[in-house]
């Protein structure tokens, strides 16, 4: 019985974004709460600096008014003194001029002087003049040298000063004088005129000054005296005296001159915000405001914020499942945008191996050189073509996942096809690539070996990339262990580079991020290449990561879990060769090389010594004698690789070979190495089935040459037919050239409607065709069906037994369309299997050998 699902998981997914939507608005409700009232908090204080200064420059005029007013009373009245005008008409004047500037305004008490000579060196006859505007009469011995004023302008050596806030004896208000001394055109002095201000004017006008509406402000003089206080009973008393709420503020202001939104409670026990600042007279002026009114603003902020939240979380409510649709192909673009962008980079690079052997080899002689660089050629030929396949394979970009393809591969030929690729940017810049295979390691393994080289191939071009020239690099593979059959292999790529530090450590995975932005200017790349790896090897159930450091290089590594082949072929030297007798000598002056050539030759069981460099190899052959094998590196330190041979040459065994082993070209140094008696060529880095080879080769068995023969198809297929179906010219032209060893009768048709044609003038004639898919008059599709239709009419009018195939003729898909649909459809139309261009001619040998059996058919009849 099958148990129902409740309905209610269903829509688990919308009710999992719902919650998520639930908890991103709390966080927006305080992070809004937060920045808001941050901002507007921001803004009240500027606010409350712009009223600060405002109000002191009007406290500034004020000042300056007042100066300016005695300057121009304190000239004009020198000038009447010094044209001898009489003491009368010197009090005439200022009593005129204290009308005529309305002094009585509030703002400023009395303008008067204090003469003590008069023009001519005439005394006045009291010993001294008294000018008044409010005509005082003061008493006689009046001490005017002990007022404030008096002294205060004597001090300030000619310049108008300003005493202390003081009670005025005859006024009984609290005021402060602007003074000045006058002198004679001689400099002799002559009096002092002074000016009051009254304080409660400007402490009226500073308690009326407020941030808002119920806000006042203070004004305190030099000496912490209260100027200006709303509570009139504070005016007069010392800022920090305990009974005033204020004194909380006394040492601060005091200390750094500035007050900024301190709260506190004041003598009314209101919560109160505090703003102060010193004047540049000495006086500290302050703007209070109730905290209520004050932060009335930040309150407004928050809640409109919560406001706005809530009405976007009804939005979002709303439209979520399109928001996640949106975020969907969002994605989906961008991983397209990601895949298509890393692409160019992946066909750049095999194109440019492609563009630059082909170059080599028809500039090149002779035809073994023709032959290397034609097989480098096929390489990354076929690594291309695999890179062409991910391009093509659109549905698992659109899926948002790379499939993987998991198959047996030989490691050693894939680290091959990689190094063919990357060794043409390492030679330019003159870089030491070295690979090291742990023995380990299975020669064949299971996996999908096109993904793995993708991943490598990225992770050694950004090593050569920011490694300058000189520097070096180097590839290790090392078996991590083995669980139920399932191979953990850990890959690393060193270099010596540039580095990255751990901040630009940390987003170097993610999709378009570089180390930093001047990366891409400098170096070029798009910086998806780590971020694809990253999935690859995620998808391989292994992880990627980085050690590094700032100029001192970078070690990239990866784990990936594989399955052991079951093609195991090992590399072995052949059994023609005594080993016991071989002795070998292995000269490089990188101790890496050595130590890999040594783990290479004892896997083989061969004897072999090491030496760093030409004089210390020179050693061993003058204690040991020679050796029948010399891999001798070209470029070293001291003795060169060229003068080494040429000295090993002539001292060494009639039968001695030297190998030259070299990243360089070979045509750039093969001239100088054969006259110096050089024998072959190895190319860095080295892999043990290329050193097993050359070693094969040196005794005279060429392992290759007995696989070729193991797999001749000299005339496997004489006397068989078959019918080629294809409209291009070239590619007819390549299928016939590529099976004329095997004598292959083969008929071309050029379309479906002629293939049809010819099957049915002579249904028995054909024992497979190779079906293109896209042709003009009849696509493949169309042309399989009909050929199944008339191989069935056929069986109509004959039994079984009598038909040569009961199960109708081979028909084998050859087309660029690749797509797993496209595989699905040919079958589906009757096709047998499928085949995929560009040809691999292995894969055809596989279709024909599978369908056809080899020999001749007519023998065979």
């Amino acid at each position: 019985m099958r148990m129902k699902i409740p309905k209610i998981l269903s829509f688990r997914p919308l009710y999992v974004q719902l919650l998520f939507t639930v908890f991103a608005l709390l966080a927006m409700v305080i992070l809004s709460w937060g920045f808001s009232s941050k901002i507007v908090r921001l803004n009240l204080v500027r606010n409350s600096d712009s009223v600060l200064d405002l109000v002191e420059s009007q406290i500034n005029s004020e000042l300056y008014e007042t100066q300016k007013i005695l300057g121009v009373y304190a000239g004009t009245l020198r000038t009447m003194i010094m044209r001898g005008e009489s003491t009368a008409v010197l009090q005439d004047y200022t009593v005129y001029i204290s009308g005529y500037l309305g002094l009585e305004d509030g703002r400023l008490s009395g303008l008067y002087g204090y003469i003590e000579k008069l023009q001519g060196g005439e005394n006045p006859p009291d010993g001294y003049v008294f000018l008044d505007n409010l005509d005082r009469k003061l008493p006689q011995g009046f001490p005017f040298t002990e007022r404030p004023w008096y002294q205060s302008a004597h001090a300030s050596g000619g310049g108008i000063a300003e005493t202390a806030p003081y009670t005025d004896a005859t006024t009984g208000r609290e005021i402060i004088t602007f003074s000045c001394c006058i002198y004679d055109n001689q400099g002799r002095y002559l009096g002092v005129v002074c000016i009051d201000m009254i304080l409660s004017y400007l402490g009226d006008k500073i308690i009326n000054t407020a941030l808002t509406k119920e806000g006042y402000g203070i004004l305190v003089d030099q000496d912490l005296n209260i100027l200006g206080h709303p509570n009139p009973g504070f005016v007069g008393m010392k800022m920090y005296n305990s009974e005033i709420p204020l004194s909380i503020l006394t040492d601060d202001l005091v200390e750094t001159g500035y007050i900024s939104e301190v709260s506190f409670k004041n003598w009314k026990g209101e919560k109160v915000i505090s703003f102060f600042r010193t004047l540049n007279n000495g006086w500290h002026l302050g703007l209070l405001a109730p905290s209520s009114a004050y932060y009335q603003a930040v309150y407004m902020a928050q809640s409109l914020s919560i406001l706005g939240i809530t009405v976007v979380a009804v939005l979002m409510i709303i439209l979520v499942r399109v928001d996640a649709t949106r975020n969907k192909a969002d994605m989906e673009s961008r991983h397209k945008s990601a895949f298509l962008a890393n692409m160019s980079h992946e066909i750049r690079t095999p194109m440019n191996a492609i563009i630059g052997m082909t170059t080599i080899g028809k500039s090149a002689s002779d035809s073994e050189r023709k032959d290397y660089c034609l097989t480098k050629i096929q390489d990354v030929s076929n690594h291309l073509l695999g890179v062409i396949n991910d391009i093509l394979d659109m549905s698992k970009i659109e899926a948002n996942k790379f499939d993987l393809s998991p198959a047996e591969f030989d490691i050693e030929k894939m680290l091959k096809r990689i190094v063919n690729v990357i060794n043409f940017r390492v030679e330019e810049k003159r870089q030491n690539f070295s690979v090291h295979i742990d023995r380990a390691i299975p020669h064949t393994l299971i996996g999908d070996d096109q993904r793995i080289a993708q991943v490598i191939t990225n992770l050694l071009g950004n090593a050569v990339k920011f490694t300058p020239e000189e520097g070096a690099i180097s590839l290790a593979l090392r078996l991590a262990g083995e669980t139920n059959g399932i191979y953990t292999l850990q890959v690393s790529v060193s270099d010596t580079g540039i580095g990255i530090s751990p901040e630009q450590q940390a987003k170097i995975f993610h999709s378009f991020e570089q180390a930093e932005s001047s990366t891409t200017r400098k170096y070029g790349g798009t910086g998806l290449g780590l971020a694809i790896s990253k999935s690859i090897v995620e998808m391989m159930g292994g992880k990627i990561w980085v050690q590094s450091e700032q100029g001192k290089g970078s070690t990239f590594t990866f784990t990936i879990q594989v399955k052991r082949g079951t093609n195991e072929k090992h590399v072995f030297l052949s059994d023609d060769i005594n080993l016991k007798n071989v002795r070998i000598l292995t000269v490089d002056d990188d101790p890496n090389v050595l130590a890999y050539f040594r783990d290479i030759a004892h896997n083989f069981g061969i004897s072999c010594d090491t030496a760093r460099s030409g004089e210390e190899a020179l050693e061993f052959v003058g204690r040991n004698g020679g050796y029948h094998i010399y891999f001798i590196d070209w470029k070293m330190p001291g003795m060169d690789g060229i003068e080494l041979a040429r000295t090993i040459k002539a001292r060494a065994l009639e039968n001695s070979i030297v190998i030259m082993i070299s990243a360089a070209e070979w045509s750039t140094i093969a001239q100088d190495a054969k006259e110096a008696g050089v024998d072959k060529f190895l190319s860095k880095p080295l892999f043990p089935s290329a050193v097993a080879e050359v070693i094969n080769e040196c005794f005279g068995v060429d392992k290759r040459q007995a696989e070729q023969a193991q797999t001749n198809i000299d005339g496997i297929f004489a006397g068989r037919r078959i019918l080629l179906v294809e409209d291009v010219d070239i590619n007819r032209e390549i299928v016939q050239s590529l099976l004329e060893p095997t004598q292959l009768e083969i008929d071309c048709a050029e379309n479906g409607a002629e293939a049809v044609h010819m099957f049915s003038e002579s249904p028995d004639r054909y024992d497979m065709i190779f079906m293109d898919i896209q042709m003009p008059e009849m696509d493949g599709y169309e042309a399989t069906r009909r050929i199944r239709s008339l191989e069935a009419e056929l069986r109509k009018k004959n039994s079984a037994q009598s038909s040569e195939r009961p199960e109708g003729v081979p028909i084998i898909a050859m087309t660029a369309n690749v797509f797993r649909e496209d595989i699905e459809k040919c079958l589906e139309a009757g096709m047998d299997s499928h085949v995929g261009k560009p040809l691999d001619f292995e894969e055809v040998l596989v279709k024909l050998r599978s369908y056809i059996t080899p020999g001749n058919k007519e023998t065979d009849n």
